[in-house]
């Protein structure tokens, strides 16, 4: 019996055959950990063509492969017979969508040949054998899948490097510093479907998009400049960066002021969704074949248990100083001037979170902005005074839900994706406020700053407000919320 059983394992061969275009293959069924219908897949800016995204898959990011892009066949509508086979490549998953999964079968190893030095669709340096069935009318051609994606990941030492670079939870840190070490504080924006993230740290303001003047020669996606206190601010359209459709600029369209490491630049986004901060356990290391040379995807937080990915850029690692010298003035003039005058202007300066109630736009003190969440479940609470929404749970901690606008005696408004809640500490005190929508992050100058006059024109207890900055000429006015006394109610 032993012997026949040796002899079985030498002389089959256990396959999962699949289709791509009319080709048929088959991929050892020892390399295949399983197989999946085709998943949400969440697109990667400049990943290599054959790469398709990145998906959740039970709590890991998988990386997802376009066959058919990969074998250099045309590109083909996924229907319901497309599914992912997931590979075990080294110790690390990674998908490859293909057209059909056809069956798994044993075959005689008899029945395999040597590959042909052409082989159509494929490098022959991939293939273990050709299978003839059906006396020679159905060909399967072996493909040693490990091999293959192995070779097509020309980034990975570099990419294991980055990872082994990613911070680190650490909980070694003396119990004032947990917070801080173990969480990731983030902008995060949306580019078409897309959710994308910077570290907070490397965000210096959020502003609409101003008038932008166009800087003739220069590559398509620096939409141009702008002067942002007499200082010039390249701005680059992330979307026409990551080769995604035009998108004309709209009431959401916003600019961060990023700093990308030597130099200050603008990136133009479709929509910043929020403020947030999430746990560093939950971040991934970008996943294999999602990485240029740029390496510009530091990493993928999953929020959700994994139903909201959101991919965290690195903005170092976008473009460089060398690729915006064609632009008179910009060549670091902004990062310098700003890093000689900070002190200045954290005294002649005035840096706002700003908001609308109705039809008032409001600010609150960045200092005292904790973070910006959309809106979520709330817990009531019995006989709180009218203006308390609440409570909510966030990361273990109780927060008390203050309404603006009941406070402010203003009529209820239906919750809506604008809806967000704006968590504020102040002297240690934790408060979320429900506004209908969060504006930008502003700054400007403390003398365009006047005392509240005694009577509001909304009706609003002035002493709510502590100043009213006047922007545009004054046909903008922004209410500057006296955060001490809008949280002694809560």
């Amino acid at each position: 019996m032993a012997s026949g059983i040796n002899s079985s394992s030498f002389t089959e061969r256990q396959l999962v055959t699949f289709l791509l275009g009319e080709d048929e293959f088959g991929a050892d069924i020892m390399d295949v950990k399983e197989i999946i219908r085709v998943p949400d897949i969440t697109r990667v800016p400049n990943a290599p063509a054959y790469v398709e995204g990145a998906c959740n898959l039970r709590g890991n990011v998988l990386p997802i492969i376009d066959g058919r892009t990969w074998f250099n066949l045309e590109r083909k509508q996924r229907d319901e017979n497309s599914r992912v086979l997931v590979i075990d490549v080294e110790g690390k998953a990674t998908g490859i969508i293909v057209d059909k999964v056809s069956e798994v079968m044993r075959v005689n190893t008899l029945d395999i040949e040597e590959p042909p030095q052409i082989v159509k669709n494929m490098d022959s340096d991939y293939l273990n054998g050709v299978v003839k069935l059906e006396n020679g009318k159905r060909l399967v051609m072996l493909l040693d899948v490990v091999k293959a994606l192995s070779a097509q990941c020309a980034g990975q030492d570099r990419a294991d490097r980055q990872e082994e670079n990613l911070p680190q939870n650490s909980a070694s840190i003396g119990a004032a510093g947990v917070e801080s070490i173990d969480e990731e504080q983030m902008v995060s924006f949306l580019l078409g479907k897309e959710e994308y993230a910077i570290g907070i740290m490397k965000v210096k303001e959020i502003i609409r998009a101003p008038q932008i003047v166009k800087v003739p020669n220069c590559e398509a996606y620096i939409e141009g400049v702008v002067s942002i206190r007499n200082n010039l601010l390249p701005i680059i359209n992330l979307r026409t960066y990551f080769g995604m459709e035009h998108l004309d600029v709209s009431d959401y369209t916003r600019i961060l002021v990023v700093d990308m490491g030597n130099f200050t630049a603008g990136i133009m986004v479709d929509k910043v969704s929020e403020v947030l901060r999430v746990p560093k356990s939950i971040i991934q290391p970008p996943p294999k074949f999602t990485v240029q040379s740029g390496e510009q995807l530091q990493g993928v937080a999953k929020l959700n248990n994994g139903e909201r990915m959101i991919l965290m850029l690195e903005p170092s690692k976008l473009i460089s100083a060398e690729e915006l010298s064609g632009i008179g003035g910009v060549d670091g003039s902004y990062e310098h001037t700003e890093q000689k005058s900070i002190e200045r202007q954290a005294l002649d300066e005035e840096q706002l979170v700003t908001f609308k109630i109705e039809s008032e736009e409001y600010g609150v003190k960045i200092a005292n902005v904790q973070e910006i969440n959309r809106m979520t479940e709330v817990t009531k609470i019995p006989r709180a005074p009218y203006f308390i929404e609440g409570i909510v749970n966030l990361r273990g901690n109780v927060i008390p839900v203050l309404n603006l606008r009941r406070l402010f005696k203003l009529p209820d408004k239906p919750i809506s994706d604008a809806t967000r809640i704006i968590i504020v500490d102040f002297e240690g005190k934790r408060t979320g406020i429900v506004v209908d929508s969060v504006s930008e992050v502003l700054r400007f100058e403390k003398n365009l700053v006047e005392a509240p006059p005694e009577v509001l024109s909304s009706g609003i207890d002035s002493d709510y407000v502590e100043g009213v900055g006047k922007l545009e000429g004054s046909r903008r006015m922004i209410l500057i919320l006296n955060t001490r006394k809008v949280l002694s109610n809560s």
